[in-house]
């Protein structure tokens, strides 16, 4: 499995180098006024499409998500969190204007159970992926579905108890990048290959441009990440609000 990484508890956000990408964790399980003051920072329509989710489990998920969204972002372009625009590119990747001085605040957020990582950077192209692992699920099926022959064959050939992991692992990896690219399904899964062995950093392997770097990672116990950018290596930041 991936290293977990350490993350440093601050009040506000620090200065986003060009340099760097910025990855902040929230928990979506929070209390009921932290909640509220999230929801807030929603637009109508965003309230419309919390009210929309059958459970409320979901709803709140969504919310705080959405909320914690709003928030980091504003903070980095000194905004109101309320009056922030999010528009949609033709591919539906969400995005926000140009600040000041034209340059582009790139995200992009994942959210599984009740954890949610969202990472930031300067005019690039992002991608990020949380899962919980499940072991109630066809893992060699799925990937005999969705993954390359190679991946397969990779993951077959891992020992039966790192297989689960070596699923989660490849599919935030592959996940992430096509979030990065935009494509949506214009990116076969099988396109490309990542390597998914436990414990080894990760890679891309076939099928993708040098310009793309990946990173992964743990955000805790069971729940594995991976971050795709393209340009120059940055060094990576990893972030909670206290």
């Amino acid at each position: 499995m991936s290293s977990a990484v350490k993350w440093a508890r601050l009040p506000v956000v620090p200065p986003l180098q060009p340099d760097e990408i910025h990855v902040w964790r929230s928990d979506l399980l929070i209390g009921a006024s932290a909640q509220s003051l999230l929801y807030g920072y929603l637009t109508a329509e965003e309230k419309e499409r919390a009210a929309r989710f059958h459970f409320d489990r979901d709803r709140d998920r969504f919310v705080v998500a959405r909320g914690n969204l709003r928030d980091i972002l504003a903070r980095y372009l000194h905004q109101r969190a309320s009056e922030l625009q999010i528009g949609y590119g033709d591919e539906g990747k969400p995005a926000v204007p140009p600040d000041s001085t034209g340059r582009s605040l790139s995200f992009n957020l994942s959210h599984s159970e009740d954890l949610a990582v969202l990472a930031l950077g300067w005019d690039r192209n992002i991608g990020i992926d949380v899962e919980r692992i499940r072991h109630d699920m066809e893992h060699e099926d799925i990937a005999r579905s969705h993954f390359s022959a190679c991946e397969v064959s990779s993951l077959v050939g891992l020992a039966p108890p790192d297989r689960v992991d070596g699923f989660f692992l490849a599919w935030t990896r592959k996940e992430a990048y096509v979030k990065a690219c935009g494509g949506g399904l214009q990116v076969p899964l099988d396109s490309f290959d990542v390597n998914l062995e436990p414990g080894e950093p990760a890679r891309f392997l076939r099928g993708v441009d040098s310009r793309w770097q990946i990173v992964g990672w743990l955000v805790e116990h069971g729940y594995p990440a991976a971050l795709v950018y393209d340009g120059a290596p940055a060094h990576v930041r990893f972030f909670t609000l206290a």
